[in-house]
C-alpha cells in the first residue's frame, strides 16, 4: 500500500510541467548609487525564462557577499527615467553587498550579480535658527531646514553647521561659503522649503563664485569673463551619478558661477517636491566633494572607497607619466629599502614580492593602506614617504585615493591612475610623486589633468600583464604619429650645416620604423619616442631652409595649439567654444613652454585680435595714431602687438554676430563669428625670436597688462616656425639705410668702386664693411 503510494506521488511529480520550475534570469544594472545610510540600484532585465508570470522584483542586500531574499529586501521605489529600487537604515562605514532579484509566481527567485559597496560615514549637517519671523515662516523654515538636515545627513558624509536668519528684506535666500556659513531666509513663502534650503546648502558648500574649484578652470570647461568658472563640470564622480539617476550615458552636470544643473533647485519653480529632485541634489554635493569640490576650508575632497580592492590579493603600482616608467617600470624598493621605481616587465615584477603591495580599506574614515608585500612594512608619510613596521594602523598610514579621470591605454583594457594623497586637514596636501631618475618623493597634490607623475595605476598580476600588452600598441601608435609629425621635416626645402645631417635623420628613421614592426619588448619600445625626438632635434640642428615661405613647422611640439574644446597644456584657462579661446575684460598671461628646441630662429604665430572696447571705440582709435592694442604676442623677450579688430574688417558679412562699423563694414562681435573669421585665414600675427642653444626652451603665448571695459581678446591656431640661422626678418644678412643726412663714412659701390659724395640713387652699396641698401 505505501509502496503504491509513492508511485502515485511520483507520477504526480512528472506530470507537473518543468518550466513551473525554470528560474528567472535577472540582469541587474552594474552602476548604483549608496549614501550613509542608503543605496539604490537598477535592474536591467528580467526574464521569467518560460516559467510562471514574476510575482516580485527589486534588491535584495546584506553584509555577506551572496544577498538572498531571506536577509533583507528592498520595499521603495521612485522613478527616474525606469524604477530605482532603494534602501533606507543602512549602517554607515559599512561594507554591504547587494543585487537584484526577481521571484516568480511558483516562488523560485534568480538573481543578477552582486555588487560590492561601502556606506559612507553618516554626515553631521546641522543648523541653528533665529526664529525671526512670524510663526508661520518659522514653522516653514525650521521644517525645511531639518528636512535639508536629514537628507545631507543620510546621503553623504559632509560636516556642516549652517547658521540661518531671518530677513524679510531678502526676496528669496541667499549664503555664503564658509566653514560655519550664514544663510538669509527671505519673507516669500515660496522659498521657505526644503528645496531651496538645500539650494543654498550647495552655496555653504562650494558651489559660489569663491576660491573653490567651482570657481577655478581645472574642473569647470570655461572661465567667464570675470574669470569664475563656467560650463561642464568635469569630475567624474558627478557624472557617473548622474548616468545613473537619470538611466543615461555621457552625463555632464552643467552650471554658472553660482548655480548648476540638473538638480540643482535653482528657484521656487525648480523645487518640484519630490525626493528625487532632493536625494539627488544631496548626492550631487557629495560627489562634488569626492570629485574635489572644497566643502571646507580643511578639507580638499571627501574621501571614499573608489578602488575596488580585496584584502589578500597582490597590487603592483606603475606611475602614469610616460616620463616616469609608465612602460617600462613598476614602484619597488632599493637594498635598503627606500621606495623607487625600476624598469622590470610585468613578468619580473610578479617574481618580486619587494614590487608588490597589500591594500586595505578602513570605512570608518574611508582611507587606504598600503603594505609591501615582502617586508610587511606600511607605506607612510611623515615629512617624506618611507616605509615603516605597524602593529596598530596610525594616521600616518592612511591615504586618501582620487581617480585620475584620464584613461591610461585604450579600449576595454585601459584604466585610470589615483592619486596617493597624505590627508593633513588642509587644501594642500601631500601625495606620492615619482621624481627623475627612478626617484620617489612627496609633492603638493595637484589635481590638474597633466600632473600625470602624481597617479599611480593600481594593477593585479593579470591587469600588468594586459596594460603592458595594450602599452605596447599604445606607445607603437604613439612613436609612429611622433614619425608623422617629423618625417616631413626632411621634404622641407633645405640646406646642410652639418654634412651628413640628411643621412643621419634618414638611418635614424628607418631604424626606428623597424623596430615598431619587430619588436614587443616594451623595455625597448619604451625609448622609441625619445630617440625620435632626438633624431629630429640633431637633425634640425645641422639644417637650414633655403624657401622661407616654407620654414620648418614645429606646431606640433604645443601642447593643444588648436584649443578645440579646452585650455590643457596652457598656464591658465580661458573661455573656449567654437573651436576659439577669448579672455574679455580680464588680464592674462596664456603661456607654454616648449623644450628641447634646436638654436636658431624662429616666428611664433597665432590668429587673434583684440578689440579695445565698443566696436565703435574700436574703429575711431584704428582710425587714430593709437590703435588701444593691449595684447602682445610674445616668444621669449620678443613680442609684438596683435592685430586691432578693425585691421582686417570686411565689406560683406562673413557669418555669425558681426558688428557694422563705419558705415559699410564689417567685424566680429562673438566667438561664433571669430571663428568663422579664423577660418578664412584672417588675423595672422607673427613674431620672431630665437633658442640660443640646442635643447633649449622657449616660452611663448598672449599677455596683457590692461583689459579695460568690452575690452575683448579672442585667438586660435597656435604656430611655431624654425628657421635655423636664417632670420625671417633679414635673410639676407643686407641692412636697409635710410639716407638723411651726410656721413663722413666712405662709400663703395658693388663692383668695390669708391663713390665721392653720398648716394643720390636707390640701390645696394658698401659702407664699413657691410652692405645696405638705400631706398
Amino acid at each position: 500500500m505505501e509502496l503504491k503510494k509513492l508511485f502515485s506521488t511520483i507520477l504526480l511529480l512528472t506530470a507537473i510541467p518543468c518550466t513551473l520550475f525554470a528560474q528567472p534570469s535577472v540582469t541587474g544594472d552594474t552602476r548604483f548609487a549608496r549614501g550613509a545610510t542608503m543605496a539604490f540600484g537598477r535592474i536591467k532585465s528580467i526574464s521569467a525564462n518560460g516559467g510562471p508570470a514574476i510575482a516580485k522584483r527589486g534588491f535584495c542586500i546584506a553584509e555577506n557577499p551572496n544577498p538572498t531574499v531571506d536577509d533583507s529586501v528592498s520595499t521603495k521605489m521612485l522613478s527616474s527615467n525606469g524604477t530605482i529600487y532603494y534602501f533606507v537604515n543602512l549602517k554607515p562605514s559599512t561594507k554591504y553587498y547587494m543585487r537584484a532579484y526577481a521571484t516568480n509566481q511558483s516562488g523560485v527567485t534568480g538573481y543578477g550579480d552582486v555588487i560590492k559597496f561601502y556606506t559612507l560615514p553618516k554626515g553631521n549637517v546641522t543648523y541653528w535658527y533665529n526664529n525671526g519671523g512670524d510663526d508661520a515662516a518659522n514653522t516653514r523654515i525650521n521644517n525645511a531646514l531639518t528636512d535639508a538636515c536629514n537628507i545631507f545627513s543620510n546621503l553623504t558624509s559632509i560636516q556642516k553647521k549652517f547658521n540661518v536668519g531671518y530677513s524679510a528684506g531678502t526676496p528669496t535666500a541667499d549664503c555664503y561659503y564658509d566653514d560655519e556659513p550664514w544663510m538669509n531666509m527671505g519673507a516669500n513663502s515660496s522659498y521657505q522649503r526644503t528645496g531651496t534650503i538645500m539650494h543654498e546648502m550647495q552655496h555653504g558648500l562650494g558651489v559660489i563664485p569663491y576660491t573653490t574649484q567651482w570657481n577655478k578652470n581645472i574642473l569647470r570647461s570655461g572661465l567667464n569673463g570675470d574669470g569664475n568658472g563656467t560650463g561642464y563640470w568635469l569630475g567624474d564622480r558627478v557624472s557617473a551619478f548622474l548616468d545613473f539617476w537619470d538611466n543615461t550615458t555621457g552625463s555632464r552636470l552643467n552650471g554658472d558661477y553660482q548655480h548648476m544643473w540638473p538638480y540643482g533647485i535653482n528657484g521656487a519653480h525648480e523645487d518640484d517636491g519630490t525626493l528625487k529632485t532632493y536625494y539627488a541634489n544631496a548626492m550631487i554635493g557629495q560627489a562634488l566633494g569626492e570629485d574635489g569640490l572644497e566643502h571646507r576650508s580643511n578639507t580638499f575632497a571627501e574621501p571614499c572607497y573608489l578602488f575596488d580592492q580585496e584584502d589578500n590579493v597582490k597590487y603592483y603600482l606603475k606611475n602614469e607619466s610616460d616620463e616616469r616608467g609608465l612602460y617600462t617600470s613598476y614602484l619597488t624598493l632599493t637594498n635598503t629599502g627606500a621606495l623607487k621605481w625600476k624598469t622590470m616587465s610585468s613578468a619580473e615584477v610578479q617574481q618580486n614580492d619587494s614590487a608588490a603591495w597589500y591594500i586595505t580599506f578602513t570605512p570608518d574614515n574611508q582611507y587606504y593602506q598600503f603594505r609591501n608585500v615582502a617586508t610587511g612594512k606600511y607605506l607612510t608619510y611623515s615629512g617624506a614617504f618611507m616605509l615603516m613596521n605597524r602593529e596598530t594602523i596610525t594616521n600616518a598610514d592612511n591615504f586618501h585615493l582620487m581617480k585620475g579621470r584620464v584613461d591610461v591605454g585604450s579600449g576595454s583594457q585601459a584604466k585610470r591612475g589615483y592619486w596617493l594623497i597624505h590627508p593633513t586637514g588642509n587644501l594642500t596636501p601631500n601625495c606620492l610623486q615619482a621624481n627623475a631618475n627612478g626617484a620617489i618623493g612627496s609633492a603638493t597634490f595637484n589635481i590638474a589633468n597633466t600632473a600625470t607623475a602624481q597617479r599611480w595605476l593600481i594593477l593585479t598580476a593579470s591587469e600588468a600583464e594586459q596594460i603592458e600588452a595594450n602599452l605596447v600598441e599604445g606607445i607603437k601608435q604613439k612613436t609612429t604619429d611622433v614619425l608623422s609629425h617629423i618625417k616631413p621635416l626632411a621634404e622641407v626645402p633645405h640646406t646642410e650645416r652639418v654634412e651628413g645631417a640628411n643621412q643621419a635623420f634618414a638611418d635614424a628613421i628607418s631604424s626606428i620604423e623597424s623596430r615598431i614592426a619587430s619588436s614587443n619588448n616594451i623595455t625597448e619600445l619604451g625609448t622609441l619616442t625619445d630617440e625620435a625626438t632626438a633624431a629630429a632635434l640633431n637633425f634640425l640642428s645641422g639644417v637650414s631652409p633655403t624657401d622661407l615661405s616654407k620654414p620648418f613647422d614645429l606646431s606640433y611640439l604645443l601642447t593643444n595649439a588648436t584649443l578645440d574644446s579646452n585650455s590643457d597644456g596652457w598656464s591658465v584657462a580661458a573661455t573656449i567654444n567654437y573651436g576659439c579661446a577669448e579672455f574679455y575684460q580680464k588680464k592674462f598671461d596664456f603661456n607654454q613652454t616648449v623644450k628641447n628646441l634646436p638654436a636658431g630662429n624662429y616666428q611664433v604665430g597665432v590668429q587673434a585680435f583684440q578689440r579695445p572696447g565698443s566696436a565703435a571705440d574700436a574703429y575711431t582709435a584704428y582710425n587714430s595714431d593709437n590703435d588701444n592694442v593691449t595684447v602682445f604676442l610674445y616668444g621669449a623677450t620678443k613680442a609684438k602687438k596683435i592685430k586691432q579688430i578693425c585691421a582686417e574688417m570686411q565689406t560683406r558679412k562673413l557669418g555669425g554676430n558681426e558688428s557694422t562699423i563705419g558705415g559699410n563694414k564689417y567685424v566680429p562681435n562673438n566667438m561664433e563669428a571669430a571663428s568663422i573669421y579664423f577660418k578664412k585665414g584672417l588675423y595672422q600675427n607673427r613674431v620672431t625670436t630665437s633658442v640660443a642653444t640646442k635643447g633649449g626652451q622657449l616660452k611663448m603665448g598672449l599677455r596683457t597688462t590692461k583689459m579695460d571695459n568690452s575690452y575683448w581678446a579672442i585667438f586660435d591656431n597656435f604656430q611655431l616656425y624654425y628657421f635655423g640661422d636664417v632670420d625671417p626678418d633679414n635673410p639676407t644678412g643686407i641692412v636697409e639705410h635710410q639716407v638723411k643726412q651726410q656721413t663722413a663714412d666712405t662709400w663703395f659701390d658693388m663692383q668695390g668702386r669708391r663713390i665721392q659724395q653720398l648716394p643720390t640713387r636707390s640701390g645696394l652699396y658698401i659702407i664699413g664693411g657691410r652692405k645696405v641698401i638705400i631706398k
